[in-house]
């Protein structure tokens, strides 16, 4: 039986009163070192915008798993934005 490996637990990169104040390239940046952080190297290619209020995941990935996983650690560093995910899963061949 295969497992996923355990996420180390993550705390949030900033203050939501920070995080607020943060102009949206620098909150882009953070996102995306929270990815590249997450022990995933597949994560680390994931492209990630924040516009509008909202957090903007693209990219592929080869499993479900991944996608919902890099759902949650970017809702982890703003839990108020909404995220949309349109991440795409290629399972390889």
């Amino acid at each position: 039986m295969l497992c996923a490996p355990l996420m180390k637990e993550q705390k949030p990169t900033v203050l939501e009163s920070d995080f607020k104040q943060t102009q949206p390239e620098e909150l882009e940046q953070i996102l995306l070192r929270t990815l590249g952080e997450s022990g995933h190297t597949q994560l680390a290619n994931v492209a990630c915008d924040y516009c509008d209020g909202r957090i903007v995941l693209s990219g592929r990935v080869t499993s479900y798993y991944l996608k919902q996983l890099a759902q949650e650690i970017v809702r982890k560093v703003d839990a108020t934005a909404p995220v949309e995910n349109r991440l795409r899963v290629i399972v390889p061949k």
